[in-house]
């Protein structure tokens, strides 16, 4: 019983590794991908400086937000501490109203009557 065994032989030329015996390993590319188009220094420096262009752009609409936010919770501060003014006005008011001299001096109290009997049942 002999078994043939066929394998994949690659046109490309053997390069020799430079730490070891210059074959292919598993799972490697056998051709090669190179770009046909190369880009000159002009254009790198063009696509650097849009590169920054776009990540200034970036920073400063975050900072945008975070200054309307910060703008929205100023306002948001102030409505408070004004509701909170109102609300202590509100509770002395309250208390004013409650008083006993303001109480008995009501009509609705003038309009009571004093019970007959105050007796209570055992």
């Amino acid at each position: 019983m002999t078994r043939n065994r066929t394998q994949f032989v690659s046109t490309r030329r053997r390069q020799m590794a430079t730490a070891g015996a210059g074959a292919w390993g598993r799972n490697q590319n056998l051709t090669p991908f190179s770009s046909g188009q190369k880009l000159g220094p002009v254009a790198n420096a063009v696509l650097i400086a849009l590169l920054v262009a776009l990540l200034g752009l970036l920073y400063l609409t975050q900072l945008t937000k975070t200054g309307s936010f910060s703008y929205e919770i100023s306002q948001i501060d102030a409505q408070k501490s004004q509701l909170s003014a109102e609300q202590d006005n509100l509770k002395v008011e309250n208390a004013r109203l409650q008083s006993l001299s303001r109480i008995k001096n009501s009509d609705v109290a003038a309009a009571m009557t004093t019970p007959a009997s105050t007796e209570s049942a055992e």
